[in-house]
């Protein structure tokens, strides 16, 4: 069994001062290298019964596999979270921009922050099912699968252990706002795995900022492996959905 699915919730407090350490000093370096790159965050933060039903429905059929951690078992606020860039459609078309995500998933990553090793599957071809294994910053790692596939988009879903439970999804489609351009969106949505994780990645942020620079450089690579000469703006959004039926029956 996989380190990521086997390690034990026990061992986390003692893990707990290494991560916030870790990731401070990490996103010191990396803030240095990354402070030039374009980008543009809004945050909002609403209280409602239960998530967007599309979202609901979603979440149901994804996070039902063998071994997945769906939100629904996470801890804390439903945290949706969007990432976009903007591409000329004639550098490469949608089709290719998607292919390109899903070959070069392990080179498009940081490999000092999230560095992505398929562990099931083969690397020549992205099938669903397919499995990586992220090695991330600090002490906690955590597996993903492929569990959708459609003409343009796929979704990963966090397996047992992942410091998260829920879903991510990658979407190339025509831009309704800018005709001639493609829209690029990497959309998550997720709970931390228990209360531990939640105080840890509360805590200066470091989930946080982690998986913004982690997603910044994973398009901005994506925007030159398909010819765009200039570093696109990713656009970032930040919602997080306080859920007070929630809150009372998550595990500690």
């Amino acid at each position: 069994m996989k380190y990521a699915r086997s390690f034990k919730q026990d061992s986390i407090p003692v893990m707990l001062p290494l991560l916030l350490a870790t990731g401070t000093l990490g996103l010191l370096a990396l803030a240095w290298r990354q402070r030039a790159a374009p980008r543009a965050e809004q945050s909002t933060e609403t209280t409602r019964e239960r998530p967007p039903r599309h979202i609901a429905r979603s979440a149901a059929r994804l996070e039902t596999g063998v071994d997945t951690q769906s939100a629904a078992e996470g801890n804390g606020p439903l945290i949706h979270r969007c990432y976009e860039i903007e591409l000329p459609d004639r550098a490469v078309s949608r089709d290719i921009v998607l292919r390109l995500m899903q070959l070069h998933l392990t080179e498009l990553a940081p490999a000092a922050l999230a560095n992505f090793e398929k562990s099931e599957g083969s690397d020549e071809v992205f099938r669903l099912d397919d499995e990586y294994e992220i090695t991330m910053l600090g002490p906690w790692n955590g597996d993903v699968r492929v569990a959708e596939m459609t003409h343009d988009s796929f979704t990963l879903i966090t397996l047992d252990g992942h410091p998260e439970a829920g879903h991510i999804t990658f979407t190339v489609s025509e831009n309704a706002r800018s005709q001639g351009n493609l829209l690029v969106r990497i959309e998550s949505w997720a709970r931390a795995r228990d209360a531990l994780v939640a105080a840890a990645y509360s805590t200066l942020n470091v989930g946080k900022q982690v998986q913004t620079e982690v997603w910044i450089t994973f398009l901005q690579r994506l925007a030159v492996l398909a010819g765009v000469t200039t570093r696109p703006e990713v656009r970032i959004t930040t919602e997080s959905l306080a859920d007070p039926q929630h809150e009372s029956t998550t595990r500690a």
